[in-house]
């Protein structure tokens, strides 16, 4: 057999997570250990196959393999944009990737589900798909990926309109096909079974235009079902052997799948790429490329006919709209009668946006939709929103309602994200996403004197059941879920003067999606009270909507805190706020200064559930912080008073009683923390010394000290050990990263050495490596010479 060409396609994607409002993602228990999906994800495998380990016999790592430069892959915009403000490292991995071997390809912006688009939706999806794919990656994209490869003929016709030269679909979609120079209806042969030939690329021409076209191309469905489903996935060897044997008539091979299968869904399973990659393919005569490249390289020999259809629900789109029987997770009773009534309810809110951007957008926007197209420019920062507004004003100017109009339309695409209609149940984390948004058009639009017909949506929505009875219908996940994660300047306020009495601190100068742009205010203390008020002015930063406010707040102690803002009232504000100073200055009774900041700062009170979403678990976790270090310092005074004692107590073969084993492990735990910190920044071979002594002392009282805490602080110091030696690799830093891993094994500490290895083995591949950072890289588990 000659010459095998092979691609492997990797659709990476996860669905925006951020609330609409605060643009920040809120904590997600179901992701646990771990703050949220992506940053799951990104630990089991985004991150993993920019860096794949090849392991020998022993576990040592004989190479270290970008798997993005030898895919063919696209990655969705919103995880782009999360990964480059969130994992630095792995986002410009994948630029060096494409850099490299040009394999990526753009997708539709949000996920939305074409064919159920109209065409301005489809359209704007397109340009902002291909618009980001050029900001990131410096050049044009030849291929867009279609979200759950859903297609049809309109999505197509559009796709060779933008310029778009290939996507891919499953063999399933293919409908008929014939040679490029038959003319008659009879030369169609019937494909519908998935019996097209996959990998070699097929024309699709446009119906007005033959001289119009795309290429498309059809994947092998049993070696991505096998790849991505089989209960480990495929080793390198097996992929390879099906690759070879799939083509045995010449056709290339091409392999789809989520690119999470690589990591997330089969563990380690990017190191069977990564080796195949390497070392099994250039062995089998097996020639990866990037299906750009395969385009390019083959001639299609015959045009394609397709149905509306998608790679995910055997229904066609039904997934995206009614009880199809396609689902993910959940019980086997469970239903999806939810998708309808849900889809329903996001149609009102759509139409209504729609008929508000068309009504008000004229006379403040030139060309409202032209707009619209051009503003992912500002949302991705290639464009200041001033550049944006002297391009784009209309006859009647008004900045605010402008941003204003084009942000509810931004929110109306989002809110179509297919992840709402892919799982389970009305209530699962990417539907009440979907519903977030909605929620945020209806702010939008009601903050410009455009009220949504609420009621209506409500209603609908209500038609939706979760098949959880304890989550109720739509109208109550709503209200559960949606309502509380709702952010105005009201509740920006509110987390202001919360910050401002619990941890004593001003104002940053930005908060959630609001700019401060002034603050004045005093805070006063009298025993267990802490009183703040001021006047703040706030601006949103994408509508530039400014509004003023005053505040008033009181700690009473512990986590109780009542507050209160409204609007400023300059003939009683001053007058207000001395009452309130001197109330707690003078220790008045509480009741009192309740009802002070009740009657002359309401009638928006507030408390502690009013902080921003997710801030109320980080204030209290400040006040525990704050606690834990002082139970420490009680505690290691105590172990240190009574440590003669206890070594005798251990001498003697008693075993210590709970009572005494806690407070002693979490003394001699915390010393070691700070000893491991201290360590890399004292080189000397002594600096290991008190460390390793407490862990002999903990031994002998039968104490752990394995804590997730010290691995974690263990691995950061690690790195920067490896660091120091990879900057300057003298032999007192050498003993140092040396002697922190000796010490990380006598502690059986399972720390994460990855970054660390990268670091050395760049270094001995580019040839920057002496003797000592060698030694180092042996340490680390890196096969040197291998």
């Amino acid at each position: 057999m000659g010459d095998v060409r092979l691609v492997v396609h990797g659709h990476f994607y996860q669905p925006p997570r951020e609330n609409p409002w605060t643009e920040e993602i809120a904590a997600e228990p179901s992701a646990a250990p771990f703050h949220d999906w992506n940053e799951r994800i990104t630990a089991e495998c985004y991150r993993p196959n920019g860096w794949a380990r090849v392991i020998d016999e022993r576990g040592h790592v004989t190479d270290i393999v970008n798997n993005y430069a030898h895919l063919s892959f696209s990655i969705g915009p919103t995880l782009m944009s999360w990964l480059e403000h969130n994992a630095s490292d792995v986002y410009e991995r994948v630029r060096a990737a494409d850099r490299e071997s040009g394999g990526a390809i753009a997708q539709a912006y949000n996920h939305m589900i074409l064919p159920l688009a109209d065409e301005r939706d489809i359209r704007t999806q397109v340009r902002w798909g291909m618009a980001d794919f050029e900001h990131r990656f410096g050049r044009r994209a030849a291929g867009l990926w279609l979200p759950e490869t859903a297609v049809n003929d309109d999505v197509l016709r559009i796709l060779v309109e933008e310029g778009v030269r290939f996507t891919i679909l499953a063999p399933g979609q293919a409908v008929a096909v014939r040679a490029l120079d038959g003319a008659h209806a009879a030369d169609w042969v019937d494909v519908s079974d998935g019996s097209i030939t996959a990998g070699a690329p097929h024309r699709w021409f446009h119906p007005d235009d033959r001289d119009r076209y795309l290429d498309i191309v059809f994947y092998d469905g049993s070696i991505s079902h096998d790849l991505a489903f089989g209960l480990t996935g495929l080793s390198s060897q097996e992929l390879v052997r099906r690759v070879r044997g799939a083509a045995g008539d010449g056709s290339p091979v091409v392999v789809a799948t989520d690119g999470e299968t690589f990591g997330h869904h089969h563990k380690f399973a990017e190191r069977a790429l990564s080796y195949a990659f390497a070392h099994e393919a250039p062995a089998a005569g097996v020639r990866v490329l990037s299906a750009a490249a395969l385009v390019d390289d083959y001639a299609p020999t015959h045009e394609v006919k397709v149905r509306e259809s998608s790679w995910s629900c055997v229904h066609g789109v039904g997934r995206w709209r009614e009880d199809c029987g396609c689902s993910t997770g959940g019980q086997p009773e469970w239903n999806q009668a939810w998708r309808a009534p849900l889809r329903r309810a996001l149609d009102v809110l759509r139409a209504r946006s729609a008929d508000v951007f068309d009504g008000r957008g004229g006379a403040v926007l030139r060309d409202p939709w032209a707009a619209r197209d051009a503003y992912i420019d500002v949302v991705l920062g290639r464009t200041s929103i001033d550049a944006f507004l002297a391009d784009h004003r209309g006859p009647e100017p008004d900045d605010v309602v402008a941003l204003s109009l084009l942000e509810a339309q931004r929110h109306a695409l989002l809110m179509y994200t297919s992840c709402g209609w892919f799982f389970n149940d009305l209530a699962g984390i990417e539907t009440v996403q979907v519903l977030r948004y909605a929620a945020r058009l209806s702010d939008l639009l009601d903050e410009i004197g455009e009220p949504v017909p609420v009621d209506e949506f409500l209603d609908t929505l209500a038609q939706a059941k979760s098949n959880d009875p304890q989550e109720g219908d739509g109208r109550e996940v709503w209200e559960r879920h949606v309502v509380p994660t709702r952010v105005d300047a009201e509740r920006v306020v509110a987390h202001l003067a919360l910050v401002r009495v619990l941890e004593r601190e001003g104002p940053a100068a930005a908060i959630g999606p609001f700019d401060v742009i002034s603050h004045e205010g005093a805070l006063v203390e009298r025993g267990p009270l802490v009183g703040a008020g001021g006047r703040v002015t706030l601006e949103h930063r994408r509508t530039r909507r400014r509004t003023d406010h005053v505040y008033a707040v009181v700690h009473m102690g512990g986590l109780e805190v009542f507050g209160a803002t409204r609007r400023p009232d300059p003939e009683r504000d001053d007058t207000l706020f001395g009452e309130v100073a001197y109330a707690v200055e003078s220790g008045a009774s509480v009741p009192n200064v309740l009802r002070l900041l009740a009657e002359g700062v309401g009638p928006r009170e507030f408390g502690l559930e009013s902080a921003l979403p997710d801030a109320a678990d980080e204030l209290v976790d400040s006040a525990a912080r704050q606690l834990t270090e002082r139970f420490a310092a009680t505690y290691e005074q105590l172990y240190a008073d009574h440590r003669p004692r206890l070594n005798a107590l251990a001498r003697a073969g008693y075993p210590l009683p709970p009572e005494l084993r806690a407070p002693a492990e979490f003394a001699l735990a915390r010393r070691l923390e700070s000893e491991i910190a201290r360590a890399v920044d004292d080189p000397s071979a002594d600096s290991f010394r008190t460390a390793q002594d407490l862990v002999r002392e903990a031994r002998q009282l039968g104490l752990p000290l394995a804590s997730p805490r010290a691995a974690e602080i263990m691995s950061r110091t690690v790195l920067t050990a490896v660091e120091r030696v990879l900057e300057e690799p003298t032999d007192d830093r050498v003993r140092s990263a040396l002697g922190l891993l000796r010490l990380t094994r006598d502690l059986g500490l399972g720390i994460n050495v990855e970054r660390a290895q990268e670091l050395v083995f760049d270094a001995i591949v580019a040839g920057r490596a002496g003797a000592g950072v060698r030694r180092v890289g042996d340490a680390l588990g890196i096969a040197i010479g291998r």
